[in-house]
């Protein structure tokens, strides 16, 4: 394990697995704590972090997982326990072993590759993750992590995993700011940023031409009636757009010839008599020459006397029984 320069007064934790040599742990422990000065160098078993009394933003550095041969890997309870520890911006270095190349038809302890330890940190909270460096495993590294994990063919593991692993080592960053942190906020007024050179503009009376100065008349406001004048009267042209031709359509009378089809035998005699008498005494004579109390107003000309007959559908009965 190699400790970087650290500044004066920094808090540094050290994280280690149980199996890491003592006079080595302590050793490290002297050297960074003369880097530090009045600063503090504490240490945690891997294996305990979840479950550690470790308060909350007490240390601006972390080193876990630095000591070889270790074949701990970190879980994503361990990586947010290392943020909630860490300062605002503090930094989180840490080694783990990787897989190189895929494994095939090969049953390992060892899973994950660089891109995936990345992808738990960026998950936990960590910034401005990024991997410094990456060591392959040497055949001697590899044997011992053979016998940290119990098995006795240490040879053969070896002769068949060779170059297939190695150590990454990845530093990241806790945000510079505490969950539910608070900050005040500025809200003097500031200089608009949109304010627009008058000189920029175009002259809005250079837009204007002669005949949009003219002052509007009567004359010109009233809308032209263009409808053509037949017998004294205006009627709708063809393509009426004033409103004429609607307003004609409602006047129109629809006429009905109902006298088609008459049969002699549908013949029903009228006696046109009047039970009243006009006082224009042309009551005969058709509509034109009735007046407008005539009580004979809508029924044809007739002579005095004279019957009138009905036919078609003037002699049935509007209800059939």
């Amino acid at each position: 394990m190699s400790i970087n320069q650290l500044e004066y007064g920094k808090n540094v934790l050290l994280v280690a697995p149980s199996t890491v040599d003592q006079p080595t742990l302590l050793d490290i422990k002297i050297k960074t704590q003369q880097q530090v000065g009045n600063g503090t160098v504490s240490f945690e078993v891997m294996d305990r972090v979840s479950e550690a009394p470790l308060a909350k933003a007490s240390y601006d550095v972390i080193y876990s997982n630095l000591f070889t041969p270790s074949v701990t890997t970190h879980t994503p309870s361990m990586l947010s326990r290392y943020l909630n520890t860490l300062t605002a911006g503090g930094t989180l270095i840490m080694e783990e072993v990787i897989l190189l190349v895929d494994l095939a038809n090969t049953v390992c302890p060892i899973t994950r590759k660089s891109s995936d330890i990345e992808s738990m940190l960026k998950l936990a909270g960590f910034v401005d993750v990024r991997i410094t460096q990456t060591v392959p495993v040497t055949d001697e590294v590899l044997a011992s992590y053979f016998r940290l994990w119990g098995t006795t063919k240490v040879e053969q593991g070896v002769s068949r995993l060779t170059g297939k692993f190695g150590v990454v080592q990845i530093e990241a960053h806790k945000p510079r700011y505490e969950v539910g942190q608070k900050m005040a906020l500025n809200f003097k007024k500031k200089k608009s940023v949109w304010n627009t050179m008058t000189d920029d503009l175009e002259d809005e009376n250079a837009l204007l031409d002669e005949d949009d100065k003219v002052k509007p008349s009567r004359d010109t406001l009233t809308k032209p009636d263009d409808c053509e004048l037949t017998d004294g009267k205006r009627k709708a042209c063809k393509n009426c757009t004033c409103g004429r031709a609607e307003e004609e359509s409602k006047d129109a009378v629809v006429s009905l010839d109902l006298m088609d089809d008459i049969q002699e035998d549908d013949v029903i005699e009228v006696d046109p008599t009047a039970k009243k008498t006009g006082g224009c005494g042309s009551c005969a004579l058709g509509d034109a020459f009735r007046c407008s109390t005539c009580p004979y107003l809508g029924m044809p000309a007739f002579s005095t006397g004279e019957k009138i007959t009905l036919g078609g559908m003037f002699g049935q009965d509007d209800i059939e029984f």
